[in-house]
């Protein structure tokens, strides 16, 4: 098998996944399912005005490939939300627990707090995908710079040329 074939089939799996974690979702009875599914449902039910139809027909959208320049994949956001969610719980690294306190402090939402880190941790797990090892210290390097910026200012940060991954100086907070 090819490596798009075996990409393609752990797609469609996921997907399916997917699509029955939120079956059991909207039902209510979150207790049926594994702690890690339990987790992802409960993820996927605060994402649910965002993204109800592509989980309610994430086993017809498995083949589906998502643009990154033009769509959001809900099922990728889902599982940086959940890793998100479970370095938090804990505190692994210490440095998004950190983060974490200093955007609460500036009233930032518990959510959008998730989606800041997620926006950090991403171009490093993108990084993995090409080949990189992921930079466990390059991450938590992030963290701490971020945590010093003012929130709204955190996108623009790490969508700056070339970017923080590759820059260290030059920032303003």
């Amino acid at each position: 098998m090819k490596k798009d074939e075996v990409l393609s089939e752990l797609r469609r799996f996921n997907r399916e996944h997917m699509h029955m974690i939120w079956e059991v979702a909207k039902s209510g009875d979150l207790d049926v399912l594994e702690a890690e599914e339990r987790q992802i449902a409960e993820v996927m039910l605060e994402h649910q005005d965002e993204y109800f139809n592509q989980f309610e027909m994430a086993d017809v959208l498995a083949d589906h490939e998502y643009d990154p320049e033009s769509e959001t994949n809900p099922f990728l956001h889902i599982t940086f939300h959940t890793i998100v969610e479970n370095q938090l719980e804990a505190r692994d690294p210490i440095e998004v627990y950190q983060f974490y306190n200093s955007m609460r402090k500036k009233k930032v939402s518990r959510h959008d707090t998730i989606h800041l880190i997620g926006a950090i941790l991403t171009p490093l797990v993108v990084s993995t995908l090409k080949g990189r090892a992921f930079d466990l210290e390059q991450y938590k390097s992030l963290l701490k710079r971020a945590k010093a910026k003012r929130p709204e200012k955190i996108m623009e940060w790490l969508e700056r040329e070339p970017g923080p991954l590759f820059e260290e100086q030059g920032e303003e907070a």
